[in-house]
């Protein structure tokens, strides 16, 4: 991983909106409306089951279906001559509210990221997976089934379900699929800035995709806000998967910050000299992922400890999306706040408007 040096000098900036339309089952490309935005925030939270949202105020645009039509915004900068533009989410639109104040008619539209039509398709019957389904194949058959137009990657994996599971009546297929991937520690879905809605395995691992260090190259405000919060922490967790199998014992797994190799942790048994244990129930597909499940809370508790909310200048690490991925973080090294290590995204803020900074939360991710 290497900082993207077009980031790191000076740039002009300015903002696209584009209009995706529904054609022959597909969105594609309608128009820029551009002239027609006065103003945009975006918000991004992982911790939330939509993740992306948008706050527009617009004059009114008779042609725009709101019912229908999608809106992309992009960020757009000119470094040395060339010209590079990065998706900041695809949203369906909702509360269309038209306002008038005497001169012109505006529009207050709050937008929302593609899980939104996955979460407000319901099922109409139960629905049930035999022991043995494949845990991918499932998803992907329920995503397929919200519409043609859903653009998907989930990562292949070859896992099966280990036992029957079954939704009631009116579950939406957002919680039906999050629900599928928990069994072999996938991702909840998020959706990129292009609108690919994607999950990926979890993994202790995070993926680095920039350096802030010391501010050498004046990316962020010095105005930082570090946090520490140990009122949710735990220092042992138990997972169970409740077998339904008659005589068979359920899949469980301890696991503590000592079996992690994080004995000198400041909230460790050894170091406090008590366990604070949390259970948790598990739809595991095995033993193989009741223990990763286990290994990933204990690592979210290590996220809980400290987190930095700070201001910098947009950037990415990818070519074509300006909005991170589920597991994607930063090394953020600060002298003044002793701060040198590996902290995960949690949540952005950004108003779209030249000279605006993204609002940005990040995790530390002890032991990375």
């Amino acid at each position: 991983m290497s900082n993207n040096s077009i980031f790191l000098g000076n740039r002009r900036e300015y903002f696209e909106y584009e209009l995706l339309t529904l054609q022959d089952g597909y969105y594609s490309h309608s128009s820029y409306i551009t002239d027609y935005i006065i103003s945009c925030t975006i918000t991004l939270d992982f911790s939330r089951d939509i993740i992306t949202s948008c706050s527009i105020n617009m004059r009114n645009n008779d042609t725009i279906n709101y019912l229908e039509d999608l809106i992309r915004p992009w960020y757009c900068m000119i470094v040395d001559g060339i010209t590079y533009k990065y998706p900041l989410g695809t949203f369906l639109l909702s509360s269309p509210d038209k306002m008038s104040d005497g001169k012109i008619v505006t529009r207050s539209i709050a937008g929302y990221d593609l899980l939104l039509a996955l979460d407000q398709d319901k099922t109409t019957a139960s629905s049930s997976y035999d022991a043995g389904t494949s845990v991918i194949d499932t998803v992907e058959s329920i995503l397929t089934s919200v519409g043609t137009w859903v653009n998907y990657y989930v990562e292949a994996s070859s896992e099966t379900l280990a036992e029957n599971m079954s939704y009631e009546i009116c579950r939406s297929k957002l919680f039906i699929i999050n629900s599928l991937l928990n069994t072999i520690n996938y991702t909840p879905l998020w959706a990129d800035g292009n609108g690919v809605i994607r999950s990926i395995p979890w993994s202790d691992i995070v993926n680095k995709t920039w350096e802030f260090e010391d501010n050498t190259e004046s990316l962020y405000e010095s105005g930082i806000n570090l946090k520490l919060d140990y009122s949710q922490m735990y220092n042992k967790v138990v997972v169970i998967a409740a077998q339904l199998t008659a005589d068979t014992e359920p899949l469980y797994k301890i696991w503590t910050f000592e079996d992690e190799g994080l004995t000198d942790h400041p909230l460790s048994y050894t170091s406090i000299g008590r366990y604070i244990t949390k259970i948790f129930n598990s739809e595991a597909s095995s033993q193989e992922y009741v223990d990763l499940r286990a290994r990933k809370e204990i690592r979210k508790m290590l996220e809980i400890e400290e987190s930095i909310n700070y201001k910098h200048a947009f950037i990415t690490n990818r070519s074509n999306d300006g909005l991170p991925y589920n597991g994607d973080g930063f090394l953020f090294k600060n002298t003044l706040l002793n701060a040198n290590a590996t902290y995960k995204i949690e949540s952005l803020s950004y108003n779209l408007k030249v000279g605006e900074l993204v609002n940005t939360t990040i995790r530390r991710v002890t032991g990375v």
